[in-house]
């Protein structure tokens, strides 16, 4: 598990842990991002953009080649959010966003 945290000095701003598993049936890995949180007074400065980046980044360092965010229903702006970082929605009942990495 990697925790990667934004600040701006003194005040954490946001959270992004990630988690990477390895794929059984093709090579590679997944990453997964089991949390993404941002202060609701940092929302909209770009801060969950750069922790997702990040991740991203450290996901394919770490020999991952999808991404994987899951969300309840109810969460519509994160979903927009997810969207518009290029995840797309895979499921019917929960919220499920995978994002292909590529360098």
């Amino acid at each position: 598990m990697l925790v990667l945290v934004a600040t701006d000095g003194w005040q954490i701003l946001g959270v992004v842990a990630l988690a990477v598993i390895p794929y059984f049936e093709r090579p590679g890995s997944w990453g997964r991002v089991v949390a993404l949180v941002v202060d609701s007074q940092a929302r909209g400065l770009g801060v969950g953009r750069r922790l997702l980046a990040v991740a991203e980044q450290a996901a394919w360092d770490r020999g991952c080649v999808c991404m994987e965010i899951t969300s309840a229903r109810r969460r519509t702006a994160a979903h927009a959010f997810y969207r518009s970082a290029g995840y797309a929605d895979r499921c019917g009942e929960s919220a499920r966003f995978l994002k292909e990495l590529i360098p």
